[in-house]
């Protein structure tokens, strides 16, 4: 009777114990499953959304703070100097080292401002993207993800040269604002870099432009070499 009741104890006890492990084994299953769904299906999804929308966030914000220092005043007299002949031709054009310092490190610290007001608010995906399915994607009530501007926003400027005229030159300088936002999410955190180029100053030259400002390098280098 007893060896019995031993015996019918080990069963139920190995019965338990290949229950529970096939329980484990069947959750286990669905953990793997989730996180490979999640991350494989989900993430590239979502992290696609995301960075439209940094993007979209960080250029308005640059826009702003360009538009800022821009409405100061004129800046291209501040930035270029031209320096004329005799006979009234154009004989040297350079760039004021001083003032592109001075011109750089607002840019830097409005858009770093202006990026670090604007992040503050975050961005907002739709909860049906987070299924990872295209059918659900953009619907729903929206989700808050926090975004954070990192690293040290830079600049450097680059100019050309068109013709607008007899004897008249366009003359455009560019600004590239160089941006670097963190999207911070449960399962990644995502950096994405961005580049905004614009217009930073024009002016018409009277007057012939000797070819080696026209088709060289020379005025880039001098518009960047102040570090930014």
């Amino acid at each position: 009777m007893y060896i019995k009741y031993v015996k019918r104890r080990q069963k139920q006890g190995f019965r338990r114990r290949k229950k529970i492990a096939i329980i484990s084994s069947v959750s286990l299953l669905i953990v793997v499953g989730i996180f490979c769904y999640f991350n494989y299906i989900v993430n590239p999804v979502i992290l696609s959304m995301s960075e439209y929308k940094v993007k979209s966030l960080t250029q308005r914000a640059v826009n702003a703070a360009v538009y800022e220092i821009v409405n100061n005043g004129p800046l291209y007299d501040q930035m270029i100097k031209i320096s004329r002949d005799n006979f009234g031709r154009v004989a040297v054009i350079s760039a004021d080292a001083v003032q592109i310092n001075i011109l750089a490190r607002e840019l830097v610290q409005a858009s770093q401002a202006q990026l670090e007001k604007t992040s503050q608010k975050g961005i907002s995906i739709p909860l049906g993207t987070f299924s990872g399915m295209p059918i659900f994607v953009g619907r729903g009530p929206d989700v808050h993800v926090r975004v954070v501007p990192i690293g040290v926003i830079t600049c450097n400027f680059h100019s050309t040269f068109y013709e607008a005229g007899v004897n008249q030159t366009n003359h455009r300088i560019y600004v590239n604002i160089n941006t670097s936002v963190s999207v911070v999410m449960p399962t990644k955190n995502q950096n994405i870099a961005l580049t905004t180029e614009l217009l930073l100053a024009e002016s018409i030259i009277i007057g012939e432009i000797p070819d080696t400002y026209l088709n060289s390098s020379n005025l880039d280098e001098m518009l960047n070499l102040v570090p930014n």
